[in-house]
């Protein structure tokens, strides 16, 4: 079952960390820089921050490491090669690492400058690595993406939209919310971003990215989502792609090419409808799939960006749907689905405008 409960806002909020900040001359010195933390999200700021150490290995490397920081999802190591770098822009991401990682080799060839590391709360989204797969029509390679483990709760979408259009099968705040149309998901998706402080992704007509703007219309006619735009290198919440979805669903680079997504037993893995008894339930209540992502062949159905349309057969590299259509799709079964519905290569359309007691979504990030 889902951990946490969505207490607040703040709660949630991208959590940047300074670690420590060193200026190197050459390998095995070092000298601590005072400097203004452009990184930091102060107001997301918990803890005390460690330091961060410098040694010089017998083959030459430089190991920077630093001691594990309760919540961190992630650590970000990153570099600046100019004096005293205050400005976000001086510095350049190095490497994106694990929890469980806390310490990077630089070779002896690296440019010499400065080094900070912070770390970052992406709550309950994890890290998909990318790497292809054949999606039954074509080869399919997709970059490393943040997904969330888990759909999205009724808690969370409230949160941030003020009202829970979940009613009739299962009510709670960790329950999958559901009746969220295509045009609702990605209203919640700019929303959140913009109250965590991130780069919204999606723009509506010439009206920007905020939903406020959107004008009194919105959520408009269903043949109006061919107005709405992605922003991809936006670091804010979004739907995955199609072929996101479908790569993590299978277990990514980690997959054992099981018919569901986490296994071949659909009971163990999905809500359907010979288990469900007719309504969803809480979130990670049955088993993960390879990369710990729960509820993929089962509970509610995921809204996903793409347009609907016959796969290409040819290789695709990040392939984000046809450009034109009547239906968005989604994908993975629902509480109510059989058997053959529930596979992690079913895929459904519906309308922009379509919202369900069996329709719901689980949200993304772009890497890194």
């Amino acid at each position: 079952m889902k951990k946490h409960i969505y207490k607040s806002l703040l709660s949630r909020l991208l959590c940047i960390l300074l670690f420590g900040t060193f200026a190197l001359s050459n390998y095995g010195s070092s000298a601590p820089v005072t400097s203004d933390p452009i990184l930091m999200n102060s107001a997301a700021k918990t803890g005390i921050p460690p330091a961060l150490r410098l040694e010089l290995t017998g083959s030459g490397q430089m190991l920077l490491s630093w001691t594990a920081l309760p919540g961190a999802t992630v650590y970000e190591l990153y570099q600046a090669t100019i004096p005293d770098p205050v400005d976000s822009e001086a510095w350049t991401l190095l490497a994106t690492l694990p929890p469980e990682t806390l310490s990077y080799a630089v070779d002896s060839d690296q440019p010499k400058g400065f080094f900070r590391v912070r770390a970052l709360d992406l709550g309950s989204l994890t890290l998909v690595e990318g790497g292809s797969f054949h999606n039954g029509s074509s080869a399919v390679t997709v970059s490393s993406f943040y997904l969330d483990k888990y759909e999205l709760t009724q808690g969370e979408y409230q949160a941030v939209m003020g009202s829970n259009p979940a009613t009739g099968f299962g009510i709670g705040s960790d329950y999958p919310v559901y009746y969220v149309s295509w045009f609702k998901a990605i209203e919640y998706c700019n929303r959140r971003s913009i109250l965590e402080g991130l780069t919204p992704c999606y723009s509506y007509r010439n009206h920007g990215t905020n939903p406020d703007n959107w004008g009194a219309n919105w959520p408009p006619a269903a043949n109006s989502h061919r107005y709405v735009n992605c922003a991809w290198t936006a670091n804010g919440y979004r739907l995955p792609t199609e072929m996101e979805w479908m790569y993590a669903a299978r277990g990514g680079n980690q997959t054992h090419n099981y018919t569901f997504s986490g296994s071949n037993d659909l009971g163990s893995v999905a809500w359907h409808a010979a288990n469900a008894g007719i309504t969803t339930h809480a979130v990670g209540g049955k088993l993960a799939n390879e990369l710990g992502l729960y509820d993929m062949s089962g509970n509610v159905h995921e809204l996903v960006w793409d347009i609907y349309g016959n796969y290409p057969t040819i290789a695709q590299n990040n392939p984000k749907g046809p450009d034109s259509g009547t239906y968005r799709l989604s994908r993975g079964g629902a509480w109510n689905s059989n058997v053959e519905a529930c596979t992690v290569s079913i895929r459904t359309q519906r309308e922009a405008s379509f919202s369900s007691f069996i329709m719901g979504l689980r949200v993304c990030r772009t890497f890194p």
